[in-house]
């Protein structure tokens, strides 16, 4: 296949929207509350996987950030690290937030991908990307295994799309 596939509700987890809004105190930066209100956002995300985010650790910049200042703050899931941009969009420091990886789990995503491919090929192909969770930062990729009946392999190059982008698939060198 030469053109990607766009993966229809194949992935269970994807990445927070951008433009989750955040308010913090009028006292200055309250970056404890900023952390628990990502990590709320982000176990909101990833309850069909049954996964919670153990920490968030952002960074306490000197000075008192501006309006259109951004830095990352990091999320830990399941030993896995996943990026969150934080941008200051006012001087009274509210903030959007987003995440800047995709989590993947990897066997939900073999399953739809097998699911996918069949439907696209016209027979069975079971697709195998393994077990636990891969994180991936948006616009990367990583490989599965499609096998056919007749026992051929090919990879199966997955694009992490985003927030604002489907995620895309597409057999390689088949």
């Amino acid at each position: 296949m030469t053109s990607p596939r766009l993966l229809l509700a194949l992935l269970t987890v994807v990445p927070l929207a951008a433009g989750c809004n955040f308010s913090f105190s009028s006292g200055g930066p309250d970056y404890k509350k900023l952390e628990s209100a990502i990590a709320d956002e982000l176990n909101k995300q990833y309850a069909p996987m049954s996964q919670q985010v153990s920490s968030v650790e952002c960074p306490r910049p000197s000075g008192s950030p501006k309006a259109g200042s951004s830095f990352n703050c990091i999320a830990d899931l399941d030993g896995h690290d996943v990026r969150v941009e934080v941008k200051f969009t006012d001087d009274d420091y509210n903030v959007d937030f987003a995440t800047l990886d995709v989590v993947f789990d990897l066997a939900e995503t073999g399953k739809g991908l097998s699911k996918e491919v069949s439907q696209e090929y016209g027979f069975d192909v079971r697709v195998d990307c393994g077990d636990g969770l891969k994180v991936v930062a948006v616009g990367e990729s990583f490989e599965c295994e499609a096998q056919d009946p007749t026992g051929d392999k090919r990879p199966v190059k997955v694009t992490a799309g985003g927030p604002d982008k489907d995620d895309t698939w597409e057999v390689v060198g088949g």
